[in-house]
């Protein structure tokens, strides 16, 4: 009798300790769905853009914390192609207002006006949009970590970057009021910072990573070291960059040239330190795939990345005639497209960094 009522006793206490109750987050999806159902016909019956616009991140509330963050990088990659274009071409101030479009709600501003303003206002509202967008995303983000209960550095990353893309668009906002290029400056370096977290993101939040376990590595102090000075290094060419976008002064783009060899130099070393960790996983029997993956993802961003900046040297000087002459299509292309695949080859060294803190331990070192 005294065994049962303790055997009882133990099980009661076993399922207080347990999983906390599911109800929360069951009304916090009764909530989504009712919202959906009431909000739905009011946004269509005051202006169609506001369903597809505003609340199209709603359905991401029932996707977990791994695809959402997945759903925010492909957005963020439409932002920074659609904002390099902005910069190209240089209409930043092309809607002088924020956060209306010309005294209009940015969601319910037509797009048929938006098409007929010309290429700057499409490009500019199109740019305003998608970060709209990119900043509902990340609240969806933050909320799918509450509903499922994520691991708390899912959680505190999904809530630095909210944060960071927060502080982005203000300083985007500020920008053009204050009608200011060095605002524009620093809001294209802090944008490949804030992609470079959602890449973390994202990479924080996979299987791969909350399976992973640190095991000995004789490469761990080099791979370990070096994620922050490459990092470092990357940042600095990158913020070189957005200054001669902005600025078009040729000492910066003397600069940028000479500092993109000591950047390769940083790459490549890092690169090598990855594959040859992974290379030893494969002899002592560790599952390292990663690190060759993020090594074969740096030569291939630092190739592709250092093509692009001579063609778009090429194109700006030799074919547009100068950073102040009308726009080639040569430009448009590679000067974008080498914004873009910088902002990849930062997020590499980033993951790079981390991934070798989570990965490899030094020999004889406690994981």
């Amino acid at each position: 009798m005294v065994s049962t009522t303790t055997a009882d006793s133990l099980s009661d206490e076993s399922r207080r300790d347990g999983p906390p109750s599911a109800a929360p987050r069951t009304r916090l999806r009764n909530a989504i769905a009712l919202l959906c159902v009431i909000g739905i016909p009011l946004a269509w019956s005051r202006d169609p853009q506001l369903v597809w616009q505003p609340l199209l991140p709603i359905p991401l509330l029932f996707m977990s914390p791994r695809g959402a963050s997945r759903v925010l990088a492909l957005f963020v990659i439409a932002l920074v192609v659609i904002g390099g274009g902005v910069t190209t071409y240089r209409v930043g101030m092309a809607v002088p207002d924020w956060p209306a479009t010309f005294n209009e709600n940015m969601w319910t501003y037509p797009l048929e006006k938006m098409l007929e303003e010309g290429w700057g206002v499409t490009l500019e509202h199109l740019h305003r949009l998608t970060a709209t967008a990119v900043g509902l995303v990340s609240i969806c983000v933050v909320l799918t970590c509450f509903i499922r209960r994520s691991r708390l550095a899912v959680t505190l990353t999904a809530f630095a970057t909210l944060f960071a893309i927060s502080v982005q668009g203000v300083l985007g906002g500020t920008r053009v009021l204050a009608n200011s290029q060095n605002l524009a400056f620093l809001h294209g370096v802090l944008a490949q910072a804030v992609v470079a977290l959602i890449v973390v993101l994202a990479v924080v939040a996979s299987d791969t990573w909350a399976r992973t376990r640190p095991t000995g590595s004789k490469y761990a102090r080099g791979a370990i070291v070096l994620g922050p000075m490459v990092t470092g290094v990357v940042f600095a060419q990158v913020a070189l960059g957005a200054w001669l976008r902005h600025h078009g002064q040729i000492v910066a783009l003397m600069i940028h040239a000479t500092l993109a060899l000591f950047v390769i130099v940083m790459v490549l070393i890092q690169s090598k330190q990855l594959g040859l960790a992974a290379s030893e996983g494969k002899d002592i029997g560790v599952d390292r795939r990663p690190l060759a993956i993020l090594q074969g993802l740096l030569l291939g961003s630092l190739i592709v990345q250092f093509t692009l900046g001579v063609l778009a040297t090429v194109a700006i000087w030799f074919i547009s005639d100068g950073m102040e002459a009308q726009v080639s299509v040569g430009e448009a292309i590679f000067a974008t497209a080498h914004v873009l695949v910088g902002a990849v080859l930062l997020s590499s060294t980033v993951v790079g960094g981390i991934y070798a803190r989570q990965a490899l331990t030094p020999e004889g070192a406690t994981a």
